[in-house]
């Protein structure tokens, strides 16, 4: 007897009715989406980190490659045997970073697992270019898969501009139907990336270039795939005229038909699909299918023979245990387990308190605070001869990846946990300012403070103690800010003056401009020999187990005055209870009276 998994079921409610009741001038299609996969090529905790043994006892593990696949397969099966529609499979792009399966095999291992799932189409996101151009070339090269992107301006970028498999757009024909796909990424990456000269158009008017283009090859239905954010998303959805659906990602935004889910962290922010009304009354349909392969988009259309959609209907699949994975690509998953099962089981500390990154572009968090104190730590233990003087550090929320709980009080974290939190490779940098441009980088902090697509650039940190009134410009919203300066001849908080010296330690990320921290770019630098990982791990080792909790270093004002609205990249980066105090609570201070003594 053949037993039809859940994946199979899911996708036959969705087709197999209506592949027989189709009328002979309409076309159907089922489309299978992902985004912001970030390297979670083995299946995950339900908050995106490591699949502990504990997680598979309780049920609690999900997504993984392995797991696409199936649901893919098994869709493909369904459609070549006649039971079901023809399939899209499309990613939106951002498979680079966020484990250290990626830190370790690079564009190597994506190539590889991506490949696997044989995609129709990719995007680029902006994290495919965390390894600059050299990194993602051979990524796009080595893919079987087309990549798309229509805003980018390659002319000083030769080894882009000729890449024979990087398009704008492409089209793929299924039953006889030709269907247009057009790539895009968000401008944004030029700050969001390491320095590299590749520059951007605005996604609109490169989109709708290639709709005019594609139109005059005869093709009417037409799908925007890209990576700028859902509220981007909405914004091409409403301005490119003929355009039927937009599939994006990079804002991890999950979109359900019922009013809430018992996953965690997900939140709800609106139906699957969104449908957004042309000024000409054409309704053009947005989907995202949130990140970490926790689920698969799955979007059911009937196209009328002019290509317009006349019927529209689908949810995400959420991809837990009762998804099979594929035997195949769990084969190639469990080749790289020596290596994988040594980093995730190797015990560098423990917590008395989740780790909770849920909240760090938005507000103080708790991983925010022990980064940014750890930062400082080391410093001081390890290296004060040499930087005697740095008494902050900052670091950004997007910068922190994801949020560390196990059973258990305390619980143990490991080496594995920590590369998922803090992925990227770049060293440290100390950043001698005065206080005008650091109050300046308060402000840049929170210019694009919303809840809604949320960007990365609000600060963490040690050293410093900031109140924000967000019902004021951009500009104008810090109120009151407190930090500690150098050769002052003080070591507490105090208010930050314009004429004051400030060192400040940071990811040489920021300190090169990214996240729009231009104001960085021409000071003094001291570039340092070690990361936020390092002194994360640095601090463990001596002061576990940690108890980190909010102790009031940030303090937002009026968060429900803030509109979810501007989405235009010039904007958003150049104008993007009582609290419990932590054993790690303003511990620099007392490091400096120690060390002064």
């Amino acid at each position: 007897m053949k037993v039809l998994t859940a994946a199979v079921l899911a996708i036959a409610a969705l087709s197999s009715a209506s592949v027989v009741k189709t009328p002979g001038d309409t076309f159907e299609l089922l489309i299978l989406h992902n985004n912001d996969m970030h390297a979670r090529f083995e299946q995950t905790s339900q908050q995106g980190g490591t699949c502990t043994t504990a997680d598979r006892e309780a049920g609690k593990c999900y997504g993984g490659f392995p797991r696409v696949a199936h649901v893919v397969k098994e869709a493909r099966k369904a459609a070549q045997s006649g039971e079901g529609p023809p399939v899209l499979y499309l990613n939106a792009g951002d498979t680079y970073t966020g484990t250290a399966w990626f830190t370790i095999y690079k564009w190597k291992i994506a190539a590889e697992f991506v490949n696997a799932l044989q995609p129709d189409a990719v995007s680029l996101g902006n994290h495919e270019f965390d390894e600059a151009v050299d990194g993602v070339v051979p990524f796009i090269r080595n893919l079987s898969t087309p990549v798309l992107a229509a805003n980018l301006i390659l002319d000083n970028v030769p080894e882009l501009k000729n890449e024979k498999n990087l398009y704008k757009s492409i089209v793929i024909i299924k039953n006889n139907v030709k269907i247009g796909i057009i790539g895009y990424l968000t401008p944004l990456t030029k700050y969001l990336a390491p320095h590299n000269n590749v520059e951007y158009e605005d996604e609109i008017p490169a989109i709708r270039r290639e709709v005019q283009k594609l139109k005059a090859q005869n093709v009417n239905i037409l799908i925007a795939l890209g990576h700028s954010g859902f509220l981007k998303d909405l914004a091409i959805a409403k301005e490119v005229e003929d355009l039927d659906l937009v599939i994006g990602g990079h804002s991890n935004t999950f979109l359900w038909n019922a009013a809430s889910t018992p996953e965690k962290p997900e939140v709800r922010e609106g139906p699957y699909p969104t449908e957004v009304k042309q000024a000409n009354g054409r309704i053009v349909r947005v989907v995202q299918a949130y990140a970490y392969t926790k689920y698969m988009g799955k979007l059911h259309l009937i196209f009328d023979a002019t290509g317009e959609i006349v019927k529209c209907d689908g949810t995400p699949i959420l991809l837990n245990q009762k998804i099979p994975r594929d035997p195949e690509l769990l084969k190639t998953v469990n080749k790289y387990h020596a290596d994988m099962d040594r980093i995730n089981s190797e015990p560098v500390g423990s917590s008395f308190v989740y780790l909770n990154e849920t909240g760090c572009r938005l507000r103080e968090c708790n991983i925010g605070n022990l980064i940014a104190d750890a930062m400082l730590n080391y410093t001081r233990e390890q290296h004060h001869q040499e930087y005697p003087d740095v008494n902050i550090g900052i670091v950004q929320g997007g910068r922190i990846r994801t949020s560390i709980y196990h059973e258990g009080k305390p619980f143990t974290v490991t080496r594995g946990d920590w590369i998922n939190v803090l992925p990227f490779s770049d060293s440290l940098t100390i950043i001698t300012m005065n206080g005008t441009t650091l109050r300046e980088s308060l402000e840049h902090s929170v210019s694009t403070w919303r809840t809604t697509d949320s960007t990365g650039q609000f600060q963490q940190f040690s050293g410093m103690q900031v109140i924000y009134d967000l019902a004021q410009p951009v500009g104008s919203r810090v109120v009151s800010a407190k930090a500690v300066c150098s050769n002052c001849g003080f070591y507490d908080l105090q208010d930050i003056k314009d004429e004051y010296e400030y060192k400040v330690m940071m990811p040489t990320f920021l300190a090169e401009g990214g996240d729009g921290y231009t104001m960085f770019t021409s000071l003094p630098s001291k570039s340092l020999p070690y990361n936020e990982l390092d002194s994360v791990l640095y601090y463990l080792a001596n002061y576990s187990p940690v108890d980190t909790h909010l102790d009031g270093r940030i303090i937002l004002l009026n968060e429900d005055k803030i509109k979810n609205l501007d989405t235009k990249p010039e904007r958003r980066l150049h104008s993007n209870a009582v609290p419990i105090k932590s054993r790690l609570t303003w511990f620099y201070v007392l490091t400096i009276l120690v060390i002064s003594s």
